[in-house]
């Protein structure tokens, strides 16, 4: 069953979204965890898993990171497990982003768990992501500051930072489960367990400058387009060998505006908005369109199904995008790309079979699935 956000998303985007954080009481009726404490310790102890637990006796801080083969060494509380990427793992935490898809797909970091014995927490910090944080089990007490610019941080362990001062908060609360918070990029908060605790954090990634320019400029070195090479202004003298002129400097830099304003940015952009944030799972063999056609005629009950982590964007040039590959659209396959891209509960076969009545929109599909974006399973009884 699909979870309901109660929050009036007009509202909520026009006064709150990346302004001010937001304590919202109730936004999800009668939660219930959707992953059990020991379920998300033993995630924990698998490799391929990115946890870490951070822990706080008297006033001494420790960052250990996973895979753990025990916890017995953290004692009774004062410490905190979290585990990144929840949503990749296990189904049912995949269905807690869907009430937040009011917001861009390409957005969307992952869920990451939190599991507190009692004072347990991670200490006063900034994220320079937004994050939507649902208590589930037990209690936890939140302090939440406004945004903040050129707070001093400190590193009581290497692998952990904090803010070196106090900040004032504008929300002091408790929260039960099914209570949620909104922090906004560059918001000082702070989370300490009354009792042992599970919290849900829907991240929105927000890469700066140099990171989005620099994934951007890697895309376009791995497109199989010609790329303009500088070539120096005409002059008969260029001076000092060793002097940089102003005049120089511009060149460089219209040569590079130019370059980008000529390239297709878009679709370079495209193909690293669409990029999963872990490696999609890999089918054993490839499917062939025949294959594909034979189980729709056959087996019609089998769930095509959105692979956890994948992003499906579709781009203003006709294109589908995901996992930092393309697809052309066309007036055949451009109705199957858009139900493919909305999809996110598992669906039977058969509710794509009229979508899959001609050749492209077949092979689109079975493309998608041998990439690792989709899946065809069996239903389980």
């Amino acid at each position: 069953m699909r979870l309901k956000l109660n929050v009036d998303i007009q509202q909520f985007l026009a006064e709150a979204w990346q302004q001010q954080p937001r304590l919202i009481r109730g936004a999800f009726s009668q939660f219930d965890d959707l992953v059990e404490p020991e379920i998300l310790a033993g995630l924990a102890l698998e490799e391929g898993v990115d946890s870490r637990v951070i822990e706080n006796h008297n006033g001494q801080w420790n960052v250990s990171h996973g895979p753990f083969e025990s916890y017995d060494q953290f004692g009774e509380d004062g410490w905190t497990l979290l585990v990144q990427s929840v949503n990749e793992w296990i189904p049912e935490v995949q269905q807690l982003i869907a009430p937040f898809r009011f917001l861009p797909d390409w957005r969307i970091d992952d869920v990451m768990i939190s599991f507190a014995t009692e004072n347990g927490g991670v200490g006063p910090h900034l994220d320079q992501y937004d994050v939507f944080i649902i208590q589930g089990g037990g209690k936890r007490h939140w302090q939440v500051g406004a945004r903040v610019h050129n707070a001093t941080e400190i590193c009581p362990h290497p692998d952990l930072k904090q803010l070196q001062d106090s900040f004032e908060p504008i929300i002091d609360a408790v929260l039960e489960p099914g209570d949620m918070l909104y922090i906004p990029a560059g918001c000082p908060h702070n989370g300490v367990a009354l009792e042992p605790s599970l919290n849900y954090s829907v991240g929105f990634r927000a890469p700066n400058t140099a990171e989005l320019a620099a994934a951007v400029a890697d895309s376009l070195s791995q497109l199989e387009v010609p790329l303009p090479r500088y070539r120096d202004a005409q002059a008969s003298s260029y001076g000092q060998p060793f002097n940089v002129t102003a005049e120089q400097l511009s060149h460089v830099r219209e040569f590079l505006l130019q370059s980008l304003a000529q390239t297709d940015i878009d679709h370079a952009m495209l193909l690293v908005l669409s990029q999963s944030k872990r490696p999609l799972p890999q089918a054993d063999g490839l499917l062939h369109a025949e294959e594909l056609a034979q189980f729709i005629v056959e087996q019609p009950d089998m769930l095509l199904v959105r692979t956890p982590g994948a992003r499906i964007l579709i781009g203003p040039n006709s294109t589908l995008y995901a996992n930092g590959e393309a697809w052309p659209l066309n007036e055949h396959n451009t109705a199957l790309a858009e139900a493919i891209a909305q999809l996110w509960d598992d669906q039977p076969l058969s509710t794509f079979a009229p979508l899959l009545q001609n050749q492209p929109s077949v092979l689109l599909c079975c493309e998608l699935i041998n990439a690792g974006v989709l899946d065809i399973v069996a239903q389980q009884d």
